[in-house]
């Protein structure tokens, strides 16, 4: 009596990697779904513990702290003096602000080489692993546009900058529109570092021309009719890929951020003038970006959102009727 072969034929095996194979292909959307879920609720947090930071400063000094209080120094940004606030107190008593904050070696060094986490949203691809700073994703609300009002938002340079007078250090009495209706920090996509990586409107600064514009409408319109693909870098600047580096330096070009576009729309250099940069909110989330409003509440915006009600989230006096997301 012959006996009975076990085994998979060929066509049976095939039949299973196939089966496999369709099996993988259903389940690795919904896998990157949660994995983008949990990595946007990480992002939300961090926005929280910075807006419970700010709150904790204001407590203390009646005042937010100034977007750049020194134009010699580029800073420090408003993180360095919140570092007491998100249990980061040796860093900040590490940190001489009389020293410079800028991108160069300086008495700073020692203390802003670390990468924390609380400053980086995990969807973005950030090169902070190959650069000698830390780098950030959460920007200081800078107002709708320093070119036409001023500096109008919660943050600005101590100092006269972009044409316009110094911007005041704002207290509750300034945040006239209110409190949880006023952006204080919203996630920005930080720039590659590189310069061989192509170029991604979302991470990226350009060239924006010679403008002078006196209403934010207009403003809004001639930078989005502006083609990102053909303006090139800033000139002079063709190479200069660094925004969220390093998290020290108070400069808008690094650590800021304003309203005149929604989320995820190009940033842009007009006239020369980095102080005048038009730089939007962004980050690697679908569809938009989450933003810490002046009250602690973190809210998640959606890149279509109405570019009017947009901008007037940045704005502290603004007066404006909207209906907030």
């Amino acid at each position: 009596m012959s006996k009975k072969k076990v085994g998979f034929t060929l066509i049976e095996l095939l039949v299973v990697i196939a089966i496999i194979a369709i099996l993988i292909g259903l389940l690795l959307p919904a896998v990157q779904k949660v994995r983008e879920a949990a990595a946007r609720a990480t992002c939300s947090n961090h926005l929280k513990q910075i807006g419970l930071a700010l709150h904790n400063y204001l407590n203390a000094f009646t005042r937010f702290p100034s977007g750049c209080p020194n134009s010699a120094t580029w800073g420090p940004s408003p993180l360095v003096l919140l570092m007491p606030y998100v249990e980061q107190e040796a860093i900040f008593r590490g940190y001489d602000i009389t020293a410079s904050s800028g991108a160069s070696a300086s008495a700073n060094d020692p203390v802003s080489i670390f990468k924390l986490k609380l400053l980086r949203c995990p969807s973005d691809p950030n090169p902070a692993v190959d650069t000698f700073y830390g780098w950030t994703n959460y920007h200081t609300n800078h107002g709708s546009w320093v070119g036409v009002p001023g500096w109008d938002g919660v943050f600005g340079p101590n100092f006269a900058a972009g044409g316009k007078p110094a911007a005041i250090t704002v207290g509750t009495k300034d945040l006239v529109d209110g409190m949880s209706n006023t952006s204080a920090f919203s996630e920005v996509c930080n720039g590659p570092f590189s310069n061989t990586a192509p170029w991604e409107p979302r991470t990226d600064c350009f060239e924006g021309g010679s403008t002078t514009q006196t209403s934010i409408t207009a403003a809004r319109s001639y930078f989005t009719n502006r083609n990102w693909k053909t303006a090139g870098g800033p000139a002079g600047w063709t190479d200069w890929r660094y925004r969220g580096y390093p998290w020290r330096e108070g400069s808008i070009w690094r650590n800021g951020y304003n309203h005149l576009l929604p989320p995820n729309s190009p940033c842009w250099r007009p006239n020369g003038d980095w102080w005048q940069l038009v730089s939007p909110a962004s980050s690697f989330h679908t569809g938009g970006a989450s933003t810490v409003m002046c009250d602690g509440s973190v809210k998640f915006v959606n890149q279509n959102i109405d570019p009017a009600s947009w901008t007037a989230m940045g704005t502290r006096n603004g007066e404006e009727v909207v209906q907030l997301p």
